[in-house]
């Protein structure tokens, strides 16, 4: 009898198809374990905590909908948003700081914008606002795990993000400022947005790239499967493989450059892993004042730096652009391992 139960199970088995990995996933925990290249030992109790906890202070059941969520009170922008981390301890937003128990979704797949931060919780977009409120973005949407890197627009309240809609993996362009959808598109499960720049969307497939305008409803080919698009900005695309072929980047200036650099809101400089800031077009470097390891680009298009802190931790500095001049704004201690900056891979 045992025997019999055996072969079935065996056949049962190899006649199942096995899925497809999940290749955004695991781009995105890789991404987070990079940043826990220090202190793993001692942010693992705190991992624990974080996965419990989130921004919920309600049951399960509360998960998914606006019930349950704590406003954590107003903050300030007017300087940037200004939003850094120790992975696991602590975040700090404007001019608060909060234990990242209560903002663990704030990370790498979030996207700062000038009117706060998107974010996903269970698969489900949000906007953590200056006054401190968390509003769902998209409430018909439902839990998933299409949840690709949010973007935001430097030129205009546009954020784009990735959310489940009628069960279908769906991109959303989104204009905070209103709270309007700008435009929709139904999306294979592996679409990546790797920019946002003048309401012209840049998503990512194993196909290639391509540019989707959303308020016209229309996408033209970028680049094949090889290329990358780092960043784009006013107009100018920084990419890392094959120089883009494709009808929509014929009106853009095309700059080579690291997949994990930036650009400045211009499209002047690169931000890539130094303090000096190379040029797009032949014009002088943009020097910081302060040598620093980790870098992004804040809302307001100043510079963020986090240096290594003698006795550990960073400390961390807000640089101007184009002057280089940088202000300290605030220290981590480290535990957490490397600086985080929300939205930045850097």
């Amino acid at each position: 009898m045992r025997t019999d139960l055996a072969e079935l199970v065996r056949d049962r088995v190899d006649e199942m198809t096995v899925p497809p990995a999940d290749l955004a996933l695991v781009e995105r925990d890789g991404r987070r374990i990079r940043r826990r290249r220090r202190g793993a030992a001692a942010a693992g109790a705190a991992l624990v905590v974080v996965a419990t906890a989130a921004l919920w202070t309600g049951t399960d059941d509360d998960r998914g909908s606006d019930r349950g969520i704590e406003p954590i009170g107003p903050m300030d922008f007017s300087k940037g948003l200004r939003a850094y981390a120790d992975p696991s301890y602590e975040i700090h937003l404007g001019d608060r700081t909060f234990p990242a128990d209560r903002l663990a979704n704030l990370d790498t797949d979030a996207a700062a914008t000038p009117y706060g931060v998107v974010f996903y919780d269970h698969g489900m977009p949000r906007l953590l606002a200056e006054t401190g409120e968390v509003t769902a973005l998209e409430p018909t949407a439902a839990r998933g795990r299409f949840v690709p890197t949010a973007q935001a627009d430097s030129t205009r309240p546009w954020v784009a993000y990735g959310a489940t809609i009628d069960g279908a993996p769906t991109l959303v362009v989104h204009d905070v400022e209103s709270g309007d959808a700008v435009g929709t598109l139904e999306v294979d499960d592996d679409t990546v947005i790797d920019a946002i720049d003048g309401g012209v969307v840049f998503l990512r497939t194993a196909g290639g790239t391509r540019a989707w305008w959303p308020d016209e409803d229309v996408t033209l080919d970028v680049a094949g499967p090889r290329t990358r698009v780092a960043d784009v900005r006013n107009g100018v695309l920084l990419y890392d493989g094959p120089r883009p072929d494709g009808p929509a980047a014929s009106d853009l200036r095309l700059v080579p450059g690291a997949i994990d650099a930036q650009l400045t809101y211009d499209g002047g400089h690169v931000l890539s892993w130094s303090s000096t800031l190379a040029s797009t077009d032949g014009s002088a470097p943009i020097v910081l004042d302060q040598k620093a390891t980790f870098y992004a680009v804040d809302t307001d298009g100043s510079i963020l730096a986090a240096a290594p802190a003698k006795g550990g931790g960073s400390t961390v500095y807000d640089c101007a652009i184009p002057s280089g001049a940088c202000e300290e704004i605030g220290s981590l201690t480290g535990r957490g391992g490397d600086p985080m900056f929300i939205g930045v891979d850097m």
